[in-house]
């Protein structure tokens, strides 16, 4: 076990008194008591397991402050079936326990958005494992989870985090300890397996090997999962490709003209997730086509020149970017790359400006405030500028060196 007692001491040295240790000592022996008794006790573990780690304190040190977060939290039976009822103090811990933390208060019973649509949480997770603009930070998905009788909305304050493929669904009601919302949920692993994901990463039970397939033998493979830095992906399912084949003479053309059909599938530089998305928006292609998004009768479209494609399944986070899934595979090999150039500067441009001091898209099914920056620069102030107005003047290291200390000295 780490002990910080000589850190301790030097802080009592020089007389640091606006954070004293009976402070930081109740606010985490409180949340110990508040996961265990809630059936959280593995969490806890592998909070105290985290903060042996170099980045852990940092994550750590967040939470003992005067922000607000929602933790979405594995239950024990979660870890134990993950195989992490014992986790390794490493950085990929850390990110984990990053990707369950939003630095926002949603309230499980009214705040997540309604079935078919989503609610954009932006979690504590950022680089090396996300590669998105600004200080923009790796998102969950949340729904309200679907009455399996009627097939509406639940209405209990269930949610499902969704994923490419799978699901983790809340178990057990919200409860607040302190400045945390705290959701337990039913496992960890399908997170581990979006934070593995590199670049343009599809499952392949998502029927999308077409797409794959096609990108690579085009030679897109580095330009969509390296060179696009915080991309919108519209991927065609198999059977789009399919019946592109069967009734146009896609399959004979020439390389170039599959890459600019691929390409005009692709936003590049801005990552809109469907709450940013209003019917009407248009935007420019990575081939420099204009791609408009509309809505009719409850269900969305894009279209790029002639053809308009279903949107089937929305939001799937990677690591470069976010995935919508659509039907149809637009076959538009024109390009304009001066307009694809400026779109891609400008977007390049508005990403040093973007933030997530909103933190949260969608709540309630509702569009995105404006103050969030997801298609265009704004005057707000960056998430670390508002973290420093909101520290009352502690300084953040002694902050940090108190908090190491008292989880230095538990363990379950």
């Amino acid at each position: 076990m780490l002990r910080n007692t000589s850190l301790f001491a030097a802080l009592i040295g020089i007389g640091v008194s606006a954070l004293p240790a009976d402070n930081a000592t109740a606010y985490f022996n409180g949340l110990q008591s508040s996961l265990i008794n809630n059936g959280l006790s593995g969490l806890w573990n592998a909070i105290v397991v985290a903060n042996h780690t170099d980045s852990g304190p940092g994550l750590i040190n967040k939470l003992y402050s005067d922000d607000r977060f929602t933790i979405y939290a594995p239950l024990n039976s979660a870890w134990d079936n993950s195989g992490l009822s014992q986790p390794p103090a490493n950085g990929d811990l850390v990110s984990l326990l990053s990707y369950h933390i939003v630095k926002a208060t949603l309230n499980s019973s009214t705040d997540i958005a309604p079935i078919r649509h989503h609610t954009i949480a932006f979690t504590e997770l950022r680089s090396p494992t996300v590669d998105l603009p600004g200080d923009q930070t790796q998102v969950i998905v949340l729904e309200t989870a679907v009455n399996s009788t009627t097939g509406d909305n639940a209405n209990n304050g269930d949610v499902l985090v969704r994923g490419d493929s799978w699901n983790a669904t809340s178990l057990g009601d919200q409860f607040v300890y302190e400045n945390l919302f705290i959701q337990p949920i039913d496992k960890p692993s399908p997170l581990l397996k979006t934070l593995a994901q590199s670049g343009l990463a599809i499952s392949a039970n998502l029927g999308a090997t077409s797409a794959l397939s096609t990108i690579s033998s085009t030679g897109l493979n580095e330009t969509l999962s390296q060179d696009c830095y915080g991309c919108t992906f519209f991927i065609p399912v198999n059977s789009a490709f399919a019946a592109a084949s069967a009734s146009t003479n896609y399959s004979s053309l020439l390389q170039d003209d599959q890459r600019n059909i691929l390409l005009n599938h692709v936003l590049n530089g801005s990552t809109v997730y469907s709450p940013d998305m209003s019917s009407g928006n248009a935007y420019i292609t990575s081939a420099g086509m204009p791609l408009v998004y509309l809505t009719n009768e409850g269900k969305s479209f894009i279209s790029v020149g002639k053809f308009r494609a279903s949107i089937l399944r929305s939001d799937i986070p990677v690591s470069n970017g976010v995935v919508h899934l659509i039907d149809t595979l637009m076959v538009v090999p024109q390009n304009n790359h001066q307009k694809a150039d400026d779109a891609a500067s400008s977007a390049s441009s508005e990403a040093h400006a973007r933030t997530t001091t909103t933190n949260v898209v969608g709540i309630g099914g509702i569009t995105a405030p404006a103050t969030r920056t997801s298609s265009a620069a704004t005057s707000t102030p960056t998430q670390s500028q508002s973290f420093a107005k909101k520290s009352n003047g502690i300084n953040a290291i002694w902050k940090m060196a108190m908090v190491t200390f008292v989880l230095g000295e538990l363990w379950i």
